[in-house]
Parts: C-alpha cells; sequence; structure tokens
C-alpha cells in the first residue's frame, strides 16, 4: 500500500491549489507537514496559474492499492 500526502494551498486569487507528493513515509507528523507546507510557501518554489500560494487550507494522507489487471491484445 502506497502512501500519498494531498496539501491544498490558496493562492493569491483565493482559489485553491492541490500539490500532492507520493510514496510518503508511514510516521509523518502534523509538525512536518507543516513546516513542509510552511517552506513551500515561504520559498515560492511552487505557483498555481494564477500566482504564488499564500496560505495553507488542508493536508490529507491517502491510502492507495494498486492492483493490476491482465488484458489482451
Amino acid at each position: 500500500m502506497e502512501k500519498k500526502l494531498v496539501m491544498t494551498f490558496k493562492d493569491e486569487t483565493e482559489n485553491k491549489f492541490n500539490l500532492t507528493v507520493n510514496s510518503v513515509k508511514d510516521s509523518i507528523s502534523p509538525t512536518e507537514i507543516n513546516n513542509i507546507m510552511d517552506y513551500i510557501i515561504s520559498t515560492e518554489i511552487f505557483k498555481s496559474k494564477n500566482g504564488k500560494l499564500v496560505s495553507k487550507t488542508s493536508a490529507i494522507t491517502v491510502d492507495t492499492n494498486t492492483t493490476e489487471h491482465p488484458v489482451g491484445n
């Protein structure tokens, strides 16, 4: 099972912007998530189509199962 972190921010125009990180460690803490989100905002490393990210809205972890299905040619 893979764990993903989905972080939601608001940009300069108050629109939501989602950033997903794959393969997050199981033990990631709320403090680590907040620090990551603060870093993303302060460094302006990511921007939405409407401009820079200005605030944190939410963060969730998502557990995913992948099932491969055989298909014929």
